[in-house]
């Protein structure tokens, strides 16, 4: 009774898996087992994998730090949510504007009509405090009403240890932020159609205005250009945000990607040094980036060409079992250190312990489920390899063999015999009443 129990939650518990999770793969939660770069010179850092929402490294992540640059990360989030229907309208550059703008800057000109769409490109591109300053103000009136908006957005999505002060970066004593927080600003900011393009180029030309010819607006991010500083440059860079202040130190939220194999990931590096041997920003960023790319990837757990298990087949004269496989691959985000012949394990079940024939090839029998540690995998069905025909004379053999065992048949026989009985008996008493009744005539002779 106790083993029928048990075979009858495993039975719900795979179909509930089947249908739920058909061929599901999850990300396992276990320790990474190979260990990540030292992260040198710099006060904190974060590293993220968007396909399977993964962290997978932490550095002094909650620790409070000015966020530099990476400012302009939140002020382009709130400028292209209000612009994004209408990306090319048209502003209008005011004095008062320009009179706010301290740092690094385009050099626009009051009554210079420029877009919305030419201020992000170029505040994200460039960092250009001037274009910052711009989009600012002509999306809320006002810079202090601008960094409202953007204190209200951090709350919204999340990034409770932010405090924004301007839409620029530079510094201020009460304007803080995390590592944590900046990814997930910056992982809020991947997810807006179109925005992250807008940081991807390594120079951005922006057309003439009224007042300007053209422009060749260089990016300043040199893991995507080699512009303004060489040997940081890295294949795959999505861009977002590089940047530094004197009292926050160099910063830098990098996305960059692995197509072939279909992984991304999310550097974030605050509060570096510049060593003489370089920025440690981009060093830090690049090394964790390296290690993301080379210690993890898609592993392919269970093949749907490895043989589980045999079942045996009844009423077949060709046969008597048939070979179960996987219903299709499970490929799962891994470390690649694992070994898969000894750490993976593999736990199956079956709906019944035979199959009668005629089976079909491709026939859903049953349930296996593919572990590494104490996490699951996945899960996949287990199906049949061939079809099995049936053979009619063993069917028939099968037919009486069930209609003899039936309740039906062993109460007709014990009626029948019963009756026979009973017959016998009644037959045998009529047979010795009618002697006794012969005998006593005979001596009454």
């Amino acid at each position: 009774m106790i083993m029928k129990k048990y075979r009858y939650l495993s039975l719900v518990m795979a179909a509930v898996m089947f249908f739920l999770f058909p061929c599901a793969v999850f990300a396992d939660d276990t320790e990474v087992s190979s260990d990540p770069p030292e992260i040198q010179h710099a006060a904190s850092a974060y590293l993220y994998n968007f396909e399977n929402d993964r962290v997978l490294y932490e550095y002094n992540s909650s620790e409070r730090v000015y966020p530099a640059s990476t400012v302009k990360i939140m002020t382009a989030i709130v400028a292209f949510e209000k612009y994004s229907d209408n990306l090319d309208a048209e502003i209008t550059v005011k004095q008062s504007m320009l009179d706010e703008v301290n740092g690094n800057r385009i050099g626009f000109q009051a009554g210079e009509v420029v877009t919305a769409r030419e201020m992000l490109s170029c505040m994200l591109v460039n960092s250009a405090n001037d274009a910052a300053i711009i989009l600012a103000n002509a999306v809320a009136g006002s810079t202090s009403d601008f960094v409202e908006l953007m204190n209200k957005k951090a709350a919204e999505i999340g990034a409770f240890d932010t405090y924004y002060t301007n839409p620029t970066g530079m510094h201020n004593d009460a304007m803080i932020t995390t590592a944590k927080d900046t990814a997930i600003i910056s992982k809020y900011a991947y997810s807006v159609p179109g925005l992250i393009d807008m940081t991807s180029t390594p120079k951005y030309v922006m057309p003439a205005t009224n007042l300007s010819d053209y422009r060749n607006i260089y990016n300043r991010n040199s893991m995507l250009s080699n512009y303004y500083s060489a040997g940081y440059y890295y294949t795959g860079t999505l861009g977002l945000n590089a940047g530094a202040t004197s009292q926050g130190g160099y910063s830098i939220s990098a996305v960059a990607e692995d197509a072939e194999n279909g992984l991304t990931y999310l550097a974030v590096v605050l509060g570096a040094d510049e060593e003489d041997d370089g920025i440690y920003s981009y060093k830090n960023a690049i090394a964790l980036l390296d290690w993301a790319f080379s210690a993890y990837g898609y592993r392919t757990v269970l093949s749907r060409d490895k043989m589980i298990c045999e079942l045996p087949v009844n009423l077949s004269s060709t046969l008597d079992y048939v070979t179960l496989v996987p219903a299709s691959d499970i490929t799962v985000y891994l470390p690649t250190s694992v070994n898969l012949d000894t750490e993976i394990r593999y736990s199956y079940n079956t709906y019944e312990e035979s199959l009668d024939a005629p089976v079909e090839s491709g026939q859903n029998v049953g349930n296996i489920t593919v572990l590494y540690g104490d996490a699951i995998l996945g899960s996949c069905p287990l199906i049949t390899t061939s079809s099995i025909t049936r053979s009619e004379f063993l069917y028939f053999l099968q037919r009486v063999k069930n209609f003899t065992d039936s309740r039906f048949f062993r109460g007709t026989v014990v009626g029948i015999i019963v009756i026979s009985i009973a017959y016998a008996l009644i037959t045998a008493a009529i047979r010795e009443r009618k002697l006794r009744h012969s005998y006593s005539s005979y001596r009454r002779r």
